[in-house]
Parts: C-alpha cells; sequence; structure tokens
C-alpha cells in the first residue's frame, strides 16, 4: 500500500465513527461475534509507528466490535505486571484517528523481559519468590469479569460462530491481547498464552503486529515503522549533506542501522536518491546529482 492509500483508509473508517455508536448496544446475533475484552500494549525498540498502530486498532474496534471492551497497558509489559491500564472511553474511540498525526506511543512503551526474573525484581515489578509470567497471567484473568458458564443461544437458522474466543469459562479474562513490537514483544505474548494454557487451561488470543524499523520479520513483507524510518534517514541525511557543501573539509559517516537483512540501510539511501531526483539542481554553480 501506498501512503495515499493509507491515508484514504483511515479517514474512510475515521468518517465511519461517530460518538453516538458507542452508545448503541449491538444486537445478540452480531455480538456473539465479537470478544468482551481486548488489550493493547506496545513494547520493545522505538520504531515510528506506534502511535498510528494504537490509533488504528482502536478505530477498527469501534467500527467492527463497538461493544468490546478495550484496555491499553501502559509502558507495554511493565503495566501489565503492575496493573497499571487505560479504559479506552467512547471519547477516545471517536477521536482515535487523530493518533495517526504523532509519533512515540500514546501508552508508553518499555523493554522488559518477562522470563528475566532477576531484571524484573530489580526493577521492582515482580516480588521475591514471584514469577513474573504468574504475574502477568494473574493480571489478564483480572482485567476480565466472571461470567456464567451457560453458552449463548443462536436462533436455529443462525449459521454458527466461529469458536475464537473462550465463551463457556467460568472465569474469563482479557480474551485477545494486541501486542505492538517486535520479535521479544511477540515472542514473549506467544509464550504468555502457553503459560496461560498450560496452567490454568486458559485460551488467550495473541495477535501480535510485527513492528520493527529493520523490516526483518519473516514473512512479513513490509513491518510497521520501517517505511517512515528510511524516509526520515533520507530526510536526515538531506540536512547533512547540504551542511557539507558549507564546509569542504568535514568528512561526514552517516551510518545507518539494518540488523541483518540491511533493509534499512538499502531503502534509506534508495529513499534519499529519489528524494534527491526530484530537487531541481545547479550544475554551473556546483550542484550536480552525484556529487550530493
Amino acid at each position: 500500500t501506498h501512503h495515499h492509500d493509507g491515508a484514504s483508509h483511515r479517514a474512510t473508517r475515521s468518517s465511519m465513527v461517530k460518538s453516538e455508536d458507542f452508545t448503541q448496544p449491538m444486537d445478540a446475533e452480531a455480538d456473539v461475534r465479537s470478544p468482551k475484552k481486548v488489550a493493547m500494549l506496545t513494547a520493545g525498540g522505538l520504531a515510528p509507528c506506534l502511535s498510528s498502530a494504537v490509533g488504528a486498532l482502536i478505530t477498527e474496534y469501534a467500527v467492527q466490535h463497538p461493544t468490546t471492551e478495550l484496555i491499553c497497558y501502559i509502558n507495554g509489559y511493565k503495566g501489565l505486571l503492575l496493573g497499571e491500564s487505560i479504559k479506552v472511553c467512547p471519547a477516545i474511540r471517536a477521536t482515535a484517528s487523530a493518533l495517526h498525526q504523532h509519533g512515540g506511543s500514546p501508552i508508553g512503551n518499555s523493554r522488559v523481559k518477562l522470563t528475566n526474573i532477576k531484571d524484573c525484581l530489580k526493577r521492582g515489578l515482580v516480588k521475591e519468590g514471584q514469577d513474573p509470567q504468574q504475574v502477568a497471567a494473574d493480571q489478564l484473568i483480572a482485567d476480565g469479569e466472571a461470567r456464567p458458564t451457560t453458552p449463548t443461544r443462536l436462533p436455529a437458522s443462525h449459521p454458527p460462530a466461529p469458536q475464537l474466543f473462550n465463551r463457556n469459562s467460568s472465569t474469563e479474562g482479557v480474551e485477545v491481547l494486541h501486542t505492538i513490537g517486535g520479535d521479544d514483544t511477540n515472542t514473549a505474548a506467544a509464550d504468555l498464552a502457553a503459560f496461560l494454557q498450560r496452567r490454568s487451561g486458559y485460551a488467550i488470543r495473541v495477535i501480535g503486529l510485527p513492528k520493527t524499523i529493520d523490516n526483518d520479520v519473516f514473512p512479513i513483507t513490509q513491518s510497521l515503522g520501517a517505511w517512515t524510518a528510511a524516509e526520515e534517514g533520507a530526510r536526515f541525511f538531506e540536512n547533512v549533506g547540504a551542511e557539507a557543501t558549507a564546509n569542504p573539509r568535514m568528512m561526514i559517516v552517516h551510518e545507518v542501522m539494518g540488523r541483518d537483512c540491511g533493509w534499512l540501510t538499502a531503502a534509506t539511501a534508495h529513499k534519499y536518491r529519489e528524494r534527491l531526483w526530484k530537487r531541481p539542481l545547479l550544475p554551473h554553480i556546483g550542484f550536480f546529482f552525484f556529487l550530493l
């Protein structure tokens, strides 16, 4: 998708969301396919997509599942361990598309490994003798609500609902956890889901949004944040290159990350050249394409 297509999609979604949509209950047949409670968090390394991803998730749920309760854990897994979260109210749902215009993460970010007990203890995220995975699992359940075991009855003519959510559990916590992060973040979420299933038979669905400026999450062809990182890197080098023309004795090394695959370095160079081709040059005064 091109940027213009994304902006158009966001505008369409935004125009579909109205504040009164969040006060009208859905009919029983539609609601059976919606999870009761969904949580999200951003974690791991920084990337220029966190705010936009949070906004897109909130808006999408507002359109597709308006009765689903949404909560955002503050500062990633740190907030999950400490029980710190924000409830997404109707006002937030109605204006969430504004997050596409902001960087950073509106719900905070952190680097916390649930399997690193020593570090979690040192940072005061757990108490002596506690297992971070158990603390996180308990919080996910506590953030839900107790509901009767009676399954929802559908009309005979209604097609069977897909079994996406654990409807018949006597105690249900968060049913879906969206983790916006890279390898460590999403692996930790999958491990946590397995831990919950193994220890208490509680099924939670983890949906990871692959976020990394390195664009090296296989088999995802375009990870969140990578495109913008390349564009911003190219824009930054324009400024660096411009300064170099005023100081001929300056030697500049513009280092770009890229981890193992090198996508970000190549994409940044490509974006720089792409932007350079669009600029008017003055070869008679010394501004040649191959000198910039």
